[in-house]
C-alpha cells in the first residue's frame, strides 16, 4: 500500500524511490500565472443544478491546491467562492466568482464557480462567454436534474469532464447517473462517455453494509482511499479480485469506446500492446482521452464525495489532463468573420497576424467598498499592461489603465501584467464610467501609447460578440420613501444593474412608478435585499408582478428630420425581421430589439467627424433604446422584437463636437413614429414558461386537468421517469447501455435497501411521470402550494424562460383590468 500524506499535493514534489511517499518541498501557491506557459493554463467553470455541491467542490480544489489553509463549508458560512453575505446566510451561490490557483506545480487553473438556482442563469451565460471548458457536478443521488439539462445545452460546444458527486449519499446511483447521462445528452448523438474512475465500497465487518471509501483508478489499475479523519491522506493499494474484475471491464470498454475515434490509438493497441487490453499504456489512454474530449467525441466521468474529501484530487488531475489550454479553445467569435485568427503559443490567439494586437472582453462588474467599481476582464489576445492607453471598440472610448488585480473570489492580488488566457481585474478612476459588461478593449501589447501603431480601420473596430442577456420575466416598484431619498434610489439602482445586466430598470411615463425587473422571485429577492442591506438604499417596493412587453404588427411610417446645419435622419419602426441586404444589425438592450443602419459610403471611407463613428452610433442606440422603452399603447409596457431603421442619407455636420443632438433628433423621431401608429397595431406580449414536472402516476389525471383547465397549458409530453439500475447482490454485477458501454451496477447497501423497501410499499408512488408543458407564466405562479396540494406532497416543478407569446384573446381583456 501506498500513503499518500501529501497536503499540499498540487506544488508538492514527492520521492517515490520508496512505498512511503513525502514531501520535499511544497511552494505552489506562490506560483505566478504570468510566468506559466500558455499550454500549462485551463480556464474552467463549475456548472451544475443546485444542491450539487459545486461550492463545496471548489472549496476543496482551493484546499488541495494550497490557496486556503482550511475547508470551507457551506453550512457554516465560511466558504472562499461564497462570500457575499446573502450567499453565506442562504448557504446557495448567487452570482459567479473567479479565482486562480496552482496546480501541480506546473499548470494553473482559472475556476469560475457558478450559481445553479435558474433565476441567476445570466451569470452561467457570462462565465461560459470566457471559459474554455466545463467540470459539470451531478448530485449521484437526483442524477441529471433540470438545471443541468440547461447548462448542459447551454454549453455544447465546451470541453466537459463530468463529476458524480455524493456517492457517499443514502440513495446515491452511480449507475443511474451515468445511464441518465447518456439517455439525456447521448443518445443520437456522437459523443460517449469514459469512465475514468468508478467508486468503491468497503465493506463493514460489524454491519456487513458497503460504505463508500474511494474510487478504483481504471487507467492504472489502482485504488484510492481516503482516510475520514486525516482530508491530506490517500491510501494507494492494488485491486482485490473482484475490484480487478470491475476495473478490466471498465478498461477494456473505454478502449473500445476510444479506438472508434482515435486510430492512433488502434494502432498502440496492435502493436506496441499485441492486441492485450492490459497492455495499453496509461500514457496512451491519457493523451487519447485529451485529444477526444477536446474535440467533444467523448466526456470523461469521474466520482466522489466533496464533502467527505474524496475523489478532488483525481478530478483537478483529470481538468489539467483531459481540458484544453488557451490555445487549444474554440476562438472568440468577432464581428468581423474575415479577420485571420490562429492560435500562437506566445501571444494566444493571433487576430490580423498582429502579434502586438491585445484583445480582451469586460465580463463582469463589481463594486469593491474600498477599491470600487472593478472590471473582470478575460484576455484573448496579447499582453495587458497597467498603465496602457486602451480603446473600447464598443463605445469608441479612449483611456489609461490604471492597476490590474488576479482574483480570488472575495480577495485579490495586484499584478503589472496579464497576459493571454488570464482572467483579471481592471481598477481606477478611470475604468468606472468607460467599461460596461459586454466591451471589447483593445490595446498595444508593448507600448503604454501605441494604439496608433494599430489598423484604425481593421483592429480598432474589432468587437467580440456580445453577452447574450435573457429578457427580465417579474417585476416589482419600487419607490424613494422620502422625495429627498430620490437621488440615493437611483443611484443604487444604477450600481445594481451595471453589475447585473439581467436586472433592469422600466418606467411608466404616465404614472411615473419606477419597476425592477428581473429573472425571478429568487432574484429579486436578492436585489431589494442588496439594494436596501448592501447600497443603503431608503425604498419601498409594491408587490411583484409578471414582466408583459408590448410589440407592433406593422411598420411605422418613415419619419425625416433635416437641418439647415448639415443634420438628416429618416426612420421608421418594424417587426423584426430576417437579415435585411445591405444593412448593418446592432442589438439593442435586453428585449430583442435591434437598431438596422443602411449601409451607404460613410462605412467604407475615412471617417473625417471629430466625433468618432462609435460614438455616433452608440447615441443612436440609446435614443433607441428610450424611445422603446416609452412603451406601448395598450398599458404603457417596453416594446419588444422590434427594429428601428436608419436610412442610408443620414449626415451630421463634419464639425460636430458631441453626439448630444443625434440622440434627441432619433429619440424624437422614434416617439413620433410610434405614436402616430393605431393602438390596434399594438399586441400584448407575456412570457410563457417550460414546464417540468415530477409526479407520481395516480395523480396524473388530476394535475393535467389542472394544467389545462386553469392554468392554460400546452401539454408537450408525458413520460417514464428512468429509475435507478441497482443490482440485486453485492457482486458488482455489471449494465450495458445501447452503445456497449460497460457501466457497474452499484452495490446493495443497507441505506439502499431501505430506500428500496420503503419505495415499493406504494406501487403508485413507485411510478412516476414527467410532464412537460408550456404554460403562460402568470398561471404558475404560486405554483408551489397547489402542486403540493394535487400531489400529496409527493410532486415536484421546474420551470425555465420559454420566450414571449401574444396574449390570447379570450385573456387579453382579463389582463389589461387586473393591472
Amino acid at each position: 500500500m501506498w500513503k499518500w500524506s501529501v497536503r499540499r499535493w498540487a506544488g508538492a514534489r514527492v520521492n517515490t524511490s520508496r512505498k512511503q511517499l513525502t514531501i520535499i518541498s511544497v511552494g505552489s501557491k506562490h506560483l505566478s500565472t504570468a510566468r506559466i506557459s500558455l499550454s500549462k493554463v485551463r480556464n474552467i467553470g463549475i456548472i451544475a443544478h443546485i444542491d450539487a455541491g459545486k461550492t463545496t467542490t471548489t472549496e476543496r480544489m482551493l484546499y488541495y491546491a494550497g490557496i486556503s489553509k482550511h475547508i470551507g463549508d457551506v453550512d457554516t458560512g465560511d466558504t472562499v467562492t461564497d462570500f457575499l453575505e446573502q450567499e453565506r446566510s442562504r448557504g446557495i451561490t448567487i452570482q459567479s466568482a473567479a479565482i486562480s490557483f496552482p496546480w501541480r506545480d506546473s499548470f494553473a487553473i482559472n475556476l469560475i464557480d457558478t450559481p445553479g438556482h435558474i433565476d441567476f442563469t445570466f451569470e452561467v451565460i457570462r462565465a461560459l462567454k470566457v471559459i474554455d471548458s466545463c467540470v459539470v457536478i451531478l448530485d449521484a443521488v437526483a442524477g441529471v436534474e433540470a438545471q443541468t439539462e440547461k447548462v448542459w445545452k447551454q454549453s455544447k460546444s465546451k470541453p466537459k469532464i463530468c463529476f458524480i458527486n455524493k456517492m457517499d449519499r443514502m440513495g446515491a446511483s452511480f449507475n443511474h447517473t451515468v445511464n441518465d447521462l447518456i439517455n439525456k445528452f447521448m443518445k443520437g448523438t456522437t459523443t460517449k462517455p469514459v469512465l475514468v474512475n468508478i467508486p468503491y465500497y468497503k465493506k463493514q465487518p460489524a454491519s456487513n453494509d458497503y460504505i463508500f471509501q474511494g474510487v478504483i483508478d481504471v487507467i492504472n489499475g489502482k485504488r484510492l482511499t481516503w482516510n475520514s479523519e486525516n482530508p491530506d491522506e490517500i491510501m494507494v493499494d492494488d485491486l482485490d479480485s473482484t475490484s480487478l474484475e470491475q476495473c478490466n471491464r471498465c478498461k477494456e470498454s473505454m478502449i473500445e469506446t476510444l479506438t472508434e475515434y482515435d486510430e492512433d490509438l488502434v494502432q498502440h493497441f496492435l502493436e506496441e500492446a499485441e492486441g492485450d487490453y492490459s497492455k495499453v499504456s496509461a500514457q496512451s489512454l491519457n493523451t487519447s482521452i485529451r485529444k477526444l474530449t477536446m474535440k467533444n467525441m467523448i466526456v470523461p466521468i469521474l466520482c466522489g464525495a466533496s464533502f467527505k474529501n474524496i475523489g478532488i484530487q483525481p478530478l483537478l488531475d483529470a481538468v489539467v489532463n483531459y481540458l484544453p489550454s488557451p490555445i487549444e479553445a474554440e476562438l472568440p467569435e468577432l464581428n468581423d468573420k474575415n479577420v485571420p485568427m490562429k492560435y500562437d503559443p506566445k501571444v494566444g490567439c493571433l487576430v490580423n497576424n498582429n502579434k502586438n494586437l491585445c484583445i480582451a472582453l469586460a465580463f463582469k462588474v463589481i463594486t469593491d467598498p474600498i477599491r470600487g467599481k472593478q472590471i473582470f476582464v478575460r484576455i484573448y489576445s496579447g499582453t495587458l499592461n497597467s498603465g496602457n492607453t486602451v480603446y473600447n471598440s464598443t463605445t469608441g472610448e479612449k483611456f489609461k489603465l490604471g492597476k490590474l488585480l488576479v482574483p480570488h473570489a472575495g480577495t485579490s492580488q495586484p499584478v503589472n501584467v496579464l497576459t493571454a488566457g488570464q482572467i483579471g481585474l481592471l481598477t481606477g478612476s478611470t475604468v468606472e464610467s468607460n467599461i460596461s459588461t459586454g466591451d471589447t478593449l483593445i490595446t498595444h501589447s508593448s507600448k503604454k501609447d501605441g494604439l496608433k501603431s494599430l489598423n484604425k480601420k481593421k483592429e480598432l473596430t474589432l468587437k467580440i460578440n456580445s453577452i447574450f442577456i435573457p429578457p427580465p420575466v417579474f417585476g416589482v416598484s419600487i419607490e424613494p420613501r422620502t422625495l429627498s431619498n430620490k437621488k440615493s434610489m437611483e443611484d443604487a439602482l444604477s450600481t445594481l444593474i451595471t453589475e447585473d445586466p439581467s436586472l433592469s430598470i422600466s418606467q411608466n411615463e404616465e404614472t411615473g412608478q419606477t419597476v425592477l425587473n428581473g429573472m425571478g422571485e429568487l432574484h429579486l429577492e436578492i436585489a431589494k435585499d442588496r439594494l436596501v442591506n448592501d447600497l443603503k438604499a431608503d425604498v419601498e417596493f409594491g408587490q411583484l408582478m409578471v414582466s408583459y412587453k408590448e410589440t407592433i404588427n406593422s411598420e411605422t411610417n418613415v419619419e425625416t428630420y433635416e437641418s439647415d446645419n448639415g443634420y438628416k435622419f429618416s426612420l421608421s419602426v418594424f417587426p423584426n425581421a430576417d437579415a435585411l441586404p445591405n444593412c448593418i444589425r446592432y442589438p439593442i438592450g435586453i428585449n430583442d430589439n435591434y437598431l438596422i443602419m443602411e449601409k451607404n459610403g460613410k462605412w467604407d471611407k475615412e471617417w473625417k467627424c471629430q466625433v468618432s463613428l462609435e460614438s455616433i452610433l452608440n447615441s443612436i442606440i440609446a435614443s433607441c433604446i428610450v424611445g422603446l422603452q416609452r412603451g406601448g399603447k395598450l398599458a404603457n409596457f417596453p416594446l419588444y422584437a422590434c427594429s428601428i431603421k436608419i436610412n442610408s442619407d443620414w449626415s451630421v455636420p463634419p464639425d460636430i463636437e458631441t453626439p448630444q443632438e443625434i440622440l434627441k433628433i432619433t429619440r424624437n423621431l422614434i416617439v413620433k413614429a410610434l405614436n402616430d401608429l393605431p393602438p390596434d397595431k399594438y399586441v400584448l406580449l407575456e412570457p410563457i414558461m417550460n414546464l417540468d414536472l415530477t409526479i407520481p402516476q395516480s395523480d396524473v389525471g388530476t394535475v393535467l386537468q389542472d394544467l389545462t383547465g386553469a392554468r392554460k397549458a400546452q401539454i408537450l409530453s408525458i413520460e417514464d421517469e428512468s429509475s435507478p439500475a441497482i443490482s440485486g447482490t453485492p457482486s458488482f454485477n455489471s449494465s450495458e447501455n445501447n452503445d456497449r458501454i460497460y457501466i457497474p451496477s452499484d452495490v446493495i447497501t443497507t441505506l439502499h435497501a431501505t430506500q428500496d423497501k420503503r419505495k415499493t410499499q406504494d406501487t403508485n408512488c413507485n411510478i412516476r411521470k414527467i410532464i412537460k408543458a408550456k404554460v403562460p407564466l402568470k398561471e404558475i405562479t404560486a405554483y408551489t402550494n397547489k402542486l403540493r396540494s394535487l400531489s400529496q406532497g409527493r410532486g415536484e416543478f421546474n420551470i425555465e424562460y420559454s420566450g414571449m407569446e401574444k396574449v390570447t384573446n379570450d385573456r387579453l381583456q382579463s389582463i389589461l383590468h387586473d393591472l
